[in-house]
């Protein structure tokens, strides 16, 4: 069975407290250059004007997604890196939907 984004959480907690050693402090501020990190790339997909800087773009924001667990992101990237869709909404709203969580779930996680 071929796993698709709908099937994944947006966010998986218990990599991102693998990840981050189950420290609240480093969590806080991994989510935090997350953030910043994703808006900055989202940016540079939606202005790109050249293939390759774009799929350059999705392969470095499916492994900034990869790192804190927010696998759904990471699949709609790895598509779109692929070739296998060319509608980058869906990345907007994978990302909004990412920042959006970590805001709610951590409180008033602000950009660095």
């Amino acid at each position: 069975m071929t796993e698709t984004a709908n099937d994944l959480p947006i966010l998986d907690e218990v990599h991102l407290k693998r990840q981050t050693m189950d420290d609240p402090d480093l969590e806080v501020e991994i989510l935090s250059l997350f953030i910043n990190e994703a808006e900055r790339l989202l940016r540079q997909i939606e202005e790109a004007e050249d293939v390759g800087k774009c799929i350059d773009r999705f392969h470095a924001m499916k492994g900034l997604a990869r790192n804190i667990g927010a696998q759904k992101l990471a699949l709609i990237c790895g598509t779109l890196e692929n070739g296998d869709s060319e509608d980058i909404r869906e990345v907007r709203t994978a990302v909004e939907n990412v920042i959006a969580y970590i805001r709610t779930a951590e409180g008033d996680v602000e950009p660095l």
